[in-house]
């Protein structure tokens, strides 16, 4: 996967003009207001840098392990801790956050490219930089403080490891995936079971005779995930008395998720999720709100049986593939001021029909996807990741950090062309009618009753 130099000059090209592009957009439109987990990162970061350690707040109640812990501490590297904490400060605070996520965000159009020529070759992996270069949605998200900007950035950075190693079963790249798995759990715990079926994926495109290495390899790889990860769970022993193997958010996610409304269980957000949100912060403890959670999962899952999958799987689905975006949601908000009457429902069209085209390529490129296990690797990862968030709860902005691969299979699928037809022959063509016709009977209506609630 050596790039030569001429090849390098272009890439280095692209990720200028990508980060250009992301520049602009953030000085356009400058001040974004910060919402939800945005001031948790930023606040967080600036703990950190001041030296009190990873401290949030939960409404009024301290927090230290509340969310996984690598976005606040890359933030606390551009934080100046001798700065007195007034707004002129805190927005030029900001300002430097913000820049760094346009950088990962450039960093990702380079890493989506290189992705896209070790999957398959060099023409989808440049039409996938061109694609992830210009498309609205790491362009928004490249001026927000969330944290999927750098998720995206170790994940993807460890998919491109773990094709490496599927063509040279080199140790050294297996161990490179490993750490990058590891440092993108402590971002994201949804990395850890993507690195598992990684490592199945491996077995399963080994030769027979190469098999007991690949064994050895994903091993190996999840071996040095989990060995990332210990240190920071030994800190929330030490902190929190009791097993917190990354963040205590997540039974908090999964009650949102499983508190469903009634009559109208499809929707997102209702007096019964406030009542919870509200029994929830009124504890002062932080291992007690996790137990609270915890309960609270387990009491409505109970309670919605035997229906509860088939509710879970449907509403979950169609949040996370809506065609909803962060930036409608933010504009929704308010976050981004005044604005002109036209530029909402423009935006909407923009992110709306630039979303159902990577998709619906996407889907024919993962269909009809030819090569080594070229096909099982997204469906186990997208597999796993619907999973995840079918239990506990999805948004539209927990997908942005598996737009890469979808955008270097939609790639493949618009370098392919017309030859698309022949490889959609017989009873190939059933599995991505039945994907693109849930979207468009299921998540684009769901998108229209219930967009912008994130």
């Amino acid at each position: 996967m050596r790039l030569g130099w001429r090849r390098f000059a272009l890439l280095a090209a692209l990720v200028v003009l990508a980060g250009g592009v992301r520049w602009v957009a953030m000085w356009a439109t400058d001040p974004v207001r910060l919402v939800g987990d945005e001031n948790y990162y930023g606040m967080t970061g600036l703990q950190i840098a001041q030296g009190r350690g990873h401290i949030g707040g939960v409404s009024s109640h301290a927090s230290r392990a509340w969310r996984p812990p690598a976005h606040s501490y890359v933030l606390s590297l551009f934080a100046d801790p001798n700065l007195p904490l007034n707004e002129p400060n805190l927005r030029a605070y900001v300002r430097r956050l913000l820049l760094l996520q346009v950088g990962l965000s450039a960093g990702l159009v380079a890493l989506t490219l290189l992705l896209g020529r070790a999957l398959f070759d060099e023409r989808v992996g440049w039409l996938a930089g061109a694609i992830a270069a210009l498309y609205p949605a790491f362009i928004a998200h490249s001026h927000y403080l969330w944290s999927e900007t750098l998720f995206a950035v170790w994940v993807v950075g460890a998919l491109l490891a773990v094709i490496e190693v599927e063509r040279r079963r080199s140790w050294l790249i297996a161990s490179v995936a490993g750490v990058a798995f590891g440092i993108a759990t402590l971002t994201r715990e949804t990395a850890l079971p993507v690195a598992a079926v990684a490592a199945v994926w491996w077995v399963w495109t080994a030769a027979p005779a190469q098999r007991p290495r690949a064994r050895l390899q994903g091993a190996l790889m999840l071996a040095l995930a989990i060995l990332v990860v210990i240190p920071w769970t030994v800190r929330n022993y030490r902190v929190l008395d009791r097993f917190v193997p990354v963040s205590t958010v997540g039974w908090f996610a999964a009650g949102e998720g499983n508190t469903l409304e009634h009559p109208n269980w499809l929707r997102p957000d209702g007096p019964a999720q406030r009542a919870f949100h509200s029994a929830y912060y009124e504890i002062t403890d932080e291992g007690d709100r996790l137990d609270f959670a915890r309960r609270h999962t387990l009491d409505r899952i109970a309670a919605e049986q035997p229906t509860w999958i088939l509710k879970k799987t449907l509403r979950g689905l169609a949040q996370l593939w809506s065609p909803d975006a962060v930036l409608l949601y933010k504009l929704r908000r308010g976050a981004y001021g005044e604005v002109p009457a036209w530029i909402e429902p423009t935006a909407t069209l923009a992110s709306v029909l630039t979303y159902a085209g990577v998709l619906a390529a996407g889907v024919l490129g993962i269909a009809t996807a030819r090569g080594n296990g070229r096909r099982l690797l997204p469906c186990l990862i997208l597999g796993v990741v619907m999973a995840l968030h079918v239990f506990a709860n999805a948004t539209a902005r927990f997908r942005m950090p598996w737009m890469p691969l979808l955008i270097v299979y939609a790639s493949y699928a618009l370098i392919r062309g017309r030859s698309l037809g022949r490889d959609l022959r017989g009873r190939r063509w059933i599995a991505p009618a039945a994907v693109l016709l849930f979207f468009f009977a299921v998540c684009v209506p769901y998108f229209v009753a219930f967009g912008g609630r994130q």
